[in-house]
């Protein structure tokens, strides 16, 4: 149970802990127009009611679109943060649409907490019914917040001295992949329920890192990372990547968001 506790921490509550710090570190110059009790208000209200609607009427939604709207529901939710995160990776001059990527960024921040929060509370919850050792579960959930709170921590001032001192797009990167790794979750699901079709096993990795351990749940997190990803995986997660890379390297969109002149 403990153990359990702990990586249910990793897999879940660890996502909101880590989008916090990238979306400060990208926000450093304007975080006090992003961090405002207004903000904060409006978004914990508006989780807390999309759960509370979640929670009542998954029964109701896991029927639509013949049996498959929860992960259809799901997938919609982690291509949004994609694209959303994309536009800000994109548009990462901070002088410029700095409204704009405030929404981009709350809107982001909103998904990631409603869906990991969703998933994080009704395991929780259901450990909590089912479980004898509530001990265990209490030294758990101390356990697991301690360890993302440290690792947000550590993982914002890692990146703030990367970004300072050797490159400033370093923590826009993580954002995108972090990114990237949300969208992955919408491909897993979909493959699940036939939407996508399932392809040949690019190559599996369990003997070296499992994705259940905790390390494996770092790299799904931070990365994406997948013990066994398919080949559309690969596909969709290289794309995901190297174009807005290339959109953001184009001289087009240089002088477009920088001014530059060609």
């Amino acid at each position: 149970m403990l153990i359990n506790t702990v990586l249910l921490f990793l897999q879940s509550a660890l996502p909101i802990f880590i989008i916090i710090s990238l979306l400060l570190l990208r926000f450093t110059a304007t975080s006090g127009r992003l961090i405002t009790n207004k903000n904060l208000t409006v978004i914990s209200v508006l989780a807390s009611s999309l759960v509370f609607v979640l929670s009542q009427y998954m029964e109701t939604t896991s029927q639509l679109f013949d049996g498959k709207g929860t992960e259809w529901v799901f997938s919609l939710g982690f291509i949004i943060i994609y694209f959303s995160s994309a536009l800000l990776f994109l548009f990462d001059n901070k002088g410029r649409f700095i409204k704009v990527k405030k929404y981009f960024a709350l809107v982001v921040f909103l998904l990631v907490l409603l869906l990991n929060g969703w998933h994080f509370m009704l395991y929780l919850t259901s450990y909590w019914q089912q479980s004898l050792q509530l001990e265990s579960l209490f030294i758990g959930i101390i356990l697991g917040v301690g360890i993302c709170v440290s690792f947000a921590i550590l993982f914002y001032f890692l990146l703030r001295y990367f970004d300072t001192l050797i490159d400033s797009k370093t923590s826009g990167y993580f954002l995108l992949f972090f990114a990237i790794g949300q969208l992955m979750q919408s491909i897993v699901l979909l493959q699940q329920v036939d939407v996508l079709p399932m392809s040949l096993l690019v190559w599996n990795s369990t003997s070296f890192i499992t994705e259940n351990s905790e390390f494996g749940q770092l790299l799904r997190v931070l990365f994406g990372y997948e013990t066994t990803p398919s080949l559309m995986q690969v596909i969709v997660y290289l794309t995901a990547f190297i174009v807005p890379v290339l959109i953001r390297k184009s001289r087009y969109f240089l002088r477009l968001t920088y001014g530059e002149k060609s």
